[in-house]
């Protein structure tokens, strides 16, 4: 916590910071594509795209900070930046990113990034004031400490204001600071969130993302221009084939064993993400998918006969997971869904089968 700020410099920061909701509903006409949605599905997705908003705008500024130190891959730039482009995107709520070139550990990192942070804090300077004399300052990096399982993959998150989703703010002060704002404070903020947000209570949510380190991935520079008119950006991106490749044989052409059940939300992921097949080198895919293959001693046979099992086992009980709200877009465009999977299935077959 830093020395408070004045409410009007809060304020302002607010209307700057927190995309307009005309904003995320010209995003949402992109996105859907002319499909006809109830005002209810229009309201979930704007509620996903705040989200999305975020994540897009954290990828920008750790490029343009970082340079080429910084790789992305993942659901989130297959989905809003390339599949977007030609078919109607899956949800996903988590950056993944590497670290380009070898480092002594997560320490070495963290020290990156408190640097990073002072660049958003000069570029997006947003204090939430939390009693007469200190604030809480949002859209700064912090380690993710609940997610930090693995020793090569630091687990960040960037907390920010939403309308939607998260702790209702005075709730986030307190589990932050154990500070009970006081309610000539909490009323303050409520006008001034009304007044930007059009909501009384403004949430706290996380953006989370991830950076691996001491792997290396084949990458690409890309221009491309972002969502939500976030402008012009040259991404260094793991190469397409290759994170389409290591789907086929981490994802969808994985013995599961007696674990299938369990994973069905995963093989779907990786399916959808698979649509993008339609727009890449698919010779590459296949060299990368035996590549791959033979680096986690699995044959290509084999990953072909998994790639059947799980599909079918997908497609005969995966209904209750493609209605989840995160295939909102998929379902309403592709009723029969099963159908689509069983089409992704015969392409990603006939690239493994030149």
């Amino acid at each position: 916590m830093n020395g408070r700020p004045g409410v009007q410099e809060f304020s302002e920061a607010v209307a700057k910071e927190v995309p307009d909701i005309k904003v995320l509903d010209e995003e949402l006409e992109i996105l859907s594509r002319g499909l006809r949605l109830s005002e209810g599905e229009r309201l979930d997705v704007l509620r996903m795209l705040e989200r999305v908003y975020y994540i897009v705008l954290l990828m920008r500024e750790l490029q343009d900070y970082f340079n080429n130190l910084v790789q992305f891959g993942g659901g989130a730039v297959l989905n809003y930046i390339f599949i977007s482009l030609m078919d109607v995107p899956r949800f996903t709520f988590d950056l993944d990113a590497s670290w380009r070139g070898r480092v002594e550990g997560k320490r070495r990192l963290l020290g990156e990034l408190t640097r990073f942070n002072k660049y958003m804090a000069q570029k997006h300077p947003i204090s939430m004031p939390v009693d007469e004399s200190k604030c809480l300052e949002l859209m700064v990096v912090e380690y993710d400490v609940e997610k930090n399982h693995f020793p090569d993959i630091l687990s960040l998150r960037l907390p920010v204001i939403t309308r939607w989703s998260g702790l209702e703010f005075y709730k986030y002060v307190r589990a932050r600071t154990g500070v009970r704002m006081k309610f000539n404070l909490v009323k303050e903020l409520r006008r001034i969130f009304s007044n930007t947000l059009g909501v009384r209570d403004a949430k706290i949510d996380y953006v989370r993302f991830e950076i691996s380190f001491n792997k290396e991935y084949p990458g690409v520079e890309v221009e491309v221009e972002l969502p939500f008119k976030l402008g012009v950006a040259n991404l260094n991106i793991t190469e397409l084939e290759y994170q389409l490749a290591s789907k086929i044989v981490y994802k969808l052409g994985r013995d599961y064993g007696e674990d299938l059940g369990y994973v069905m939300h995963d093989i779907l992921k990786a399916t959808l993400d698979l649509r993008l097949l339609e727009a890449v080198d698919r010779r590459r895919v296949a060299s990368y998918v035996t590549r791959i293959a033979g680096e986690t001693g699995v044959t290509l046979a084999e990953v072909k006969t998994n790639i059947t099992t799980n599909t079918r086992y997908l497609v005969e009980r995966g209904g209750d997971y493609w209605n989840n709200i995160h295939y909102i877009l998929v379902r309403s465009k592709y009723q029969d869904v099963g159908g689509l999977v069983r089409e992704i299935q015969r392409k990603t077959m006939e690239t493994l089968n030149p």
